[in-house]
């Protein structure tokens, strides 16, 4: 009875494991493949290192359990030098369904800059039978390009503004405020700036130094500059304002950088805004009037008091007299002054004469001897020497002489 106990429990294993043996080679013939999506995103890129969120998406097609397990993902260099390592808990997977599988990952150089990086992710997947487990080893490399990492280095956007100063006889001071937004969610050196000053055709006329900065995460930063620009950018129509430059930043342990640029376009200045404001150019206009046989001699002066640092220049300067009799004007005379160029914070006299007929004086008949007033303008021409364009200005003053209303 014993015997046949014992035969009996050896032909029953035999029967089982042979059974056991056929279905996991079926099943396993019958397997079909998981289908895995797997996708790495920055949720983090600071200066000392990219913290990139792994995410293992596994799909279950058969009609059995699918076991998971022993995920290792390990990134590297092409010289075989580990930058990441990571596990991921593995599960089972339900007939049909699917199940994402997650981990964080943090990626630091030490200041060299692969070009590429190599992962490769191990594990195992197999069947789960009741009390029965079956797996197969599972790899996948996957190539990295870094540059997609380095991209996130935005440029930072720029607004300038130019502000035209003092004129003196080198140019025109200028000022200049560039405000620059940094996007990026680490911070940037803003270096190597330069900003030249272009007329419509294409001339240099200026430059602006700059002074760089560091511009921090998310926010906006001024950087102000000053230099000076040609006198002859007044003979232009449109100025062009080009600003280049590199922002660094230090990523993930690498030193990186950016290029940028940005271009606006501003008017011309109109010179009358360009003189000292708080010294105006005074003008004062003399006679000095003499009897002679043919009429009176009118030798006019006109004294210029130029307070700005830079030279002046009149032209077209004339100077006309009238005679008012119950606000009836007679012209008495129209003298032409010389011509000349007052040096900067100097005074300088512009000189004329002519002689008024003894006639033009003579007031109508039934008036009294004297005009009711008499009335004197003087106007001119005034530019900054070598400067086509030209303000005309005048100014008129006069004398009243109704001593009795």
């Amino acid at each position: 009875m014993r015997k046949k106990l014992v035969t009996f429990i050896i032909v029953m294993m035999f029967i089982i494991n042979l059974i056991v043996g056929a279905l996991l080679l079926i099943d396993i013939q019958l397997m079909e493949a998981p289908e895995a999506t797997i996708s790495i995103d920055i949720t983090e890129l600071n200066a000392e290192e990219v913290i990139l969120q792994t995410s293992i998406d596994i799909s279950n097609p058969n009609i059995f359990e699918l076991v998971t397990k022993d995920f290792e993902i390990v990134s590297t260099t092409p010289d075989g030098d580990e930058v990441a390592r990571l596990l991921l808990e593995g599960g089972s997977i339900p007939p049909g369904d699917n199940r994402t599988f997650t981990s964080v990952d943090v990626i630091a150089f030490d200041g060299a800059r692969p070009d590429i990086l190599t992962t490769k992710m191990t594990g195992k997947v197999g069947l789960n039978i009741g009390f029965i487990q079956k797996t197969i080893p599972l790899a996948i490399n996957i190539i990295t390009s870094l540059e997609d990492v380095m991209k996130e280095l935005m440029s930072p956007s720029l607004n300038i503004q130019v502000e035209f100063g003092e004129l003196t006889q080198e140019g025109i001071n200028l000022t200049g405020i560039i405000e620059v937004y940094n996007p990026n969610t680490i911070d940037i050196i803003i270096d190597d700036v330069s900003v030249t000053i272009e007329t419509e055709t294409g001339k240099n006329v200026g430059n602006l130094d700059i002074v760089g900065g560091v511009i921090e995460s998310e926010s906006s930063f001024q950087l102000k500059s000053s230099g000076m620009i040609l006198l002859e950018v007044l003979n232009a129509k449109t100025l062009y304002v080009k600003m280049s430059g590199k922002a660094g930043a230090r990523i993930a342990g690498i030193n990186e950088s950016i290029s940028f640029s940005s271009e606006v376009q501003i008017k011309v200045p109109d010179i009358s805004t360009l003189f000292s404001p708080n010294k105006p150019t005074n003008l004062i206009i003399k006679g000095d009037f003499k009897f002679t046989p043919r009429g009176l001699e009118d030798n006019l002066v006109l004294e210029v008091h130029n307070p700005n640092k830079i030279a002046i220049e009149f032209k077209d300067v004339t100077v006309t007299m009238y005679s008012i009799n119950k606000e009836e004007k007679k012209l008495l005379c129209e003298v032409e002054l010389e011509e000349g160029i007052v040096e900067a914070e100097s005074v300088k006299q512009l000189k004329g004469s002519t002689i008024i007929p003894f006639s033009d004086l003579l007031p109508p008949k039934g008036e009294r001897l004297l005009p009711d007033a008499i009335e004197i303008t003087v106007r001119a021409n005034v530019t900054i020497p070598g400067i086509d364009y030209t303000m005309w200005v005048g100014v008129t003053g006069g004398q009243d002489f109704r001593i009795f209303q």
